[in-house]
């Protein structure tokens, strides 16, 4: 098993960007019909662009602002950020990169490749973490490592598996893999019949499933088993982890993937309204939560916008990106979703402007429980390379530390340390 220990990271920052998709909003399907096409000409511009400088310069303390809110005093941070590198945010907010990805490049692809902490995912002390290489010419993702990262900037991080998508299981202890596909008819799209071998590994990287041949589109993973999204057909389905079979699924054709966890599944529909459900997988029950008008969940990016469940598995966050009368979204946002008296908030801080050009990259907001429940913010603008982290009790104002350089793209808050199964 390969082992990498931290260290400091004193290269400059280079702007790149892997998988992230132009800001405007096609149909809810589309992007899993053209994202392979898309996908691949974006990473050639962004290999051109990188090549040439192409990140914009913004220096001195005159940073525009991401997030608004109150300074925040000294407080202890304990969370994972992850994009052009890897970062752990301990004893303070600012954060110390890891010798795993070191300055865009890792010793986990080859030579002259580039690399990317495209997922994050929490698990029993400490998280996951997908890195891809993402200079090659790729179908949904690129084939790269899983790594499991121990809470703790000083700890060894271990190579457990080689994958394209990863999916936490319930209890934080095995993640389901998906292998890649490099090249596939010449970028014409998925296959609807199309499948991948698929199976799940523990923290210590020992295979815990049968090898499953399931449908390309790793989305998510319950108590029984994986989920997929078919790219093809945008079909969501329930597997059995032990045997492959297809198992019920209480959700209607059109559904959408936005989590899972507590045994529940959260999907969205935009038909008769838009709508948030919230579709119990043991019972079959479902409730819905009402979109706040002109509001409407990303689907520019990919892999999927985050979702975060709190410690309780009451309340959900994730951006929703608020929409013009013409169509054109313009401001980004994080909102709590109260499972439990089905409203929405969003939390105490102004909207991100998003730029109107057609395909730039834009500001970003993700946010991540910790095990006390304190809410933790990240906005980035990776454009011109700086982020800004910040964090909301669940009253009163949020409390923002200032702002860095840097392009981190999702965050996670590492789970209470148990021993792996």
């Amino acid at each position: 098993m390969d082992t990498i220990r931290f260290g400091p990271d004193r290269e400059p920052w280079r702007w790149r960007c892997g998988w992230r998709l132009p800001r405007q909003r096609p149909g809810r399907k589309a992007w899993l019909i053209v994202v392979t096409v898309a996908m691949a000409a974006m990473i050639a511009v962004v290999l051109v662009s990188s090549g040439r400088g192409g990140r914009r310069s913004v220096r001195g303390p005159g940073l525009p602002r991401l997030l608004t809110g109150i300074a925040a005093r000294r407080s202890y941070v304990g969370l994972f950020l992850g994009g052009e590198n890897l970062w752990w945010a301990g004893q303070r907010p600012q954060p110390v990169a890891a010798a795993l990805l070191h300055n865009g490049l890792s010793p986990l692809v080859p030579r002259g490749h580039g690399a990317e902490v495209d997922q994050l995912a929490a698990v029993r002390g400490g998280v996951v973490a997908h890195i891809s290489d993402i200079s090659t010419g790729i179908t949904y993702g690129a084939l790269g490592r899983v790594l499991f990262v121990p809470a703790a900037s000083h700890g060894p991080a271990s190579v457990i598996a080689r994958a394209t998508m990863i999916a936490v299981a319930p209890g934080g202890r095995r993640v389901w893999v998906q292998t890649a596909v490099q090249h596939l008819n010449n970028g014409a799209g998925v296959p609807a019949n199309f499948t991948s071998p698929t199976w799940a590994v523990n923290l210590a990287g020992r295979r815990v499933s049968p090898v499953l041949r399931l449908p390309f589109g790793l989305a998510g993973a319950t108590e029984r088993g994986p989920l997929t999204q078919n790219l093809d057909t945008g079909r969501l389905q329930l597997w059995s982890g032990a045997t492959g079979r297809a198992l019920r699924l209480p959700v209607p054709a059109g559904a959408d993937f936005v989590a899972a966890g507590q045994g529940r599944l959260v999907w969205d529909s935009y038909a008769p309204s838009p709508a948030l459900h919230v579709t119990d997988l043991r019972t079959g029950s479902d409730l819905s939560v009402p979109l706040p008008a002109m509001w409407v969940l990303p689907s520019h990016q990919f892999p999927p916008p985050p979702a975060s469940f709190n410690p309780s598995g009451r309340r959900l966050v994730l951006p929703l990106d608020r929409a013009d009368s013409a169509g054109n979204l313009t401001a980004e946002a994080l909102f709590v979703i109260d499972l439990t008296t089905r409203t929405l908030r969003m939390i105490p801080t102004e909207p991100v402007p998003l730029p109107s050009a057609v395909g730039s990259l834009a500001d970003t907001l993700a946010g991540s429980w910790n095990a006390r429940g304190r809410l933790w913010v990240l906005a980035m603008n990776p454009y011109y390379g700086y982020y800004q982290l910040g964090y909301w009790t669940g009253a009163g104002p949020l409390h923002t530390f200032p702002i860095a350089h840097g392009s981190p793209m999702t965050l996670s808050t590492p789970r209470p340390n148990q021993p792996p199964d």
